[in-house]
């Protein structure tokens, strides 16, 4: 029904005209706005003269703020500010509206990918399909099919040097929070950790977000561990860039400790880190196992077993030998 509401509106709505230029499209979350980065270099590269836009979510202009190969970044409650584009990539999208809104903008071509679209795959010109393939390889795909050559597949965050802060030795930050609750490590083996890691002398921070508050507390008054602040994206990068590790759950601040370059330890399980863990993050650590439930329950699973199976001694010594204590 709400697809055929939407498709009905396009009818009645006017189609811009006199295109030029890439509009490309990114409206999730932190870890899903990251993976963009690769192909926003790669359209730079290949197209150095063209206008190349973005538009996003006030998250994702967090992100791509400073980013050298956009032109403009258009905010999606801005939508009637945006101009007309010969060119859309779709890399993903939450809001419905998003894709049939990107019809009206003139473009002669929207690529994307097949079976995200909330059932209006019907609305691309240029469809691919899902393969079983990272998530930056998949966004690396669309902008190859508009005719851009691969340069990288390294994340990138650009902090400017007035936002960066002084680094601080000897400092772990834990995120034990998560958006979906199956993602989470158990928060006993959180404390475990910073137990272990306090007694050889690191200074442990406790990071995440207001919602999670009450687990962050919980965590940090079992072991003595700071309460770190809950800071402003960009702040926060500066805080990541500044210490010498984290250790976190499947979330976005892991994308973001690799686009900075600096060590993480993620915890993965049941989601596949062949899928959305690091890539090619010479930094970064994935501890993974395979689910043990068939079929996996994902966001309905109460309590992830396979995610259980890894123990705090298994991640205390991995950060130790990141560390290269």
């Amino acid at each position: 029904m709400k697809n055929k509401l939407l498709l009905s509106a396009l009818k009645w709505l006017p189609k811009k005209k006199g295109a030029s230029g890439i509009l490309a499209i990114t409206t999730t979350a932190l870890g899903d706005t990251l993976w963009a980065t690769p192909a926003l270099a790669s359209l730079r590269a290949s197209f150095p003269n063209t206008y190349i836009a973005i538009l996003t979510n006030p998250l994702g202009e967090q992100i791509l703020r400073h980013n050298p190969y956009t032109n403009e970044i258009f905010l999606i409650d801005e939508w009637k500010k945006i101009p007309s584009f010969s060119e859309i990539v779709l890399l993903h999208a939450s809001q419905r509206w998003i894709l049939p809104f990107a019809t009206t903008l003139g473009a002669q071509r929207i690529v994307g990918t097949t079976g995200i679209n909330k059932g209006l795959d019907s609305l691309l010109t240029d469809p691919i399909d899902n393969r079983h393939e990272h998530e930056i390889i998949r966004r690396l795909q669309l902008v190859e099919r508009l005719g851009a050559k691969r340069v990288t597949e390294k994340l990138s965050y650009f902090l400017q040097p007035e936002e960066k802060i002084a680094p601080q030795k000897g400092v772990i930050a834990l995120h034990p929070g998560s958006k979906d609750d199956f993602k989470r490590w158990p928060k006993e083996h959180f404390i475990a950790v910073s137990v272990a890691l306090q007694k050889r002398g690191f200074n442990i921070h406790i990071t995440g977000t207001k919602e999670e508050l009450p687990l962050r507390q919980e965590i940090a008054q079992a072991t003595g561990a700071k309460l770190s602040e809950d800071l402003p994206l960009r702040k926060f990068a500066a805080y990541l860039d500044s210490i010498d590790l984290l250790i976190s759950n499947d979330t976005g601040p892991v994308h973001l400790a690799c686009a900075l370059n600096k060590p993480v330890i993620a915890l993965y399980s049941p989601t596949d880190p062949k899928l959305c863990g690091p890539h090619q993050a010479i930094n970064a650590t994935a501890l993974a196992l395979p689910p043990t439930c068939f079929p996996c329950l994902k966001r309905s699973c109460a309590r992830p077993f396979c995610l259980m199976q890894i123990g705090p001694e298994e991640v205390v010594n991995t950060a130790l030998k990141v560390l290269k204590w």
